[in-house]
C-alpha cells in the first residue's frame, strides 16, 4: 500500500462541523475516523450530533481536515 510518513494516521480522519457553517468559522467540530469501504465509496458523511453550544442535536457534514499548522 501508500505510506506516506506521518501521514497515515489523517487518512481516514475527517473534520466534522455542523451543516450550512464554514470550516475555519464553524462553531464546534468533532473528529471522526471513516471506513475504508466509506472512503472508496467516497461517500460524504452526515450524522446527527449534539451542539453543546446550541444545546441541541444539529446535523454534522464531513469536510477536510484544517491544514496542520507546525
Amino acid at each position: 500500500g501508500r505510506i506516506m510518513a506521518g501521514k497515515k494516521n489523517r487518512l481516514n480522519k475527517v473534520w466534522m462541523i455542523p451543516e450550512g457553517e464554514k470550516r475555519d468559522s464553524a462553531s464546534y467540530h468533532f473528529v471522526h475516523a471513516k471506513t475504508l469501504s466509506q472512503l472508496r465509496n467516497a461517500q460524504k458523511l452526515r450524522m446527527r450530533k449534539y451542539h453543546p453550544k446550541l444545546r441541541q442535536h444539529v446535523w454534522f457534514i464531513e469536510s477536510k481536515m484544517p491544514p496542520h499548522s507546525k
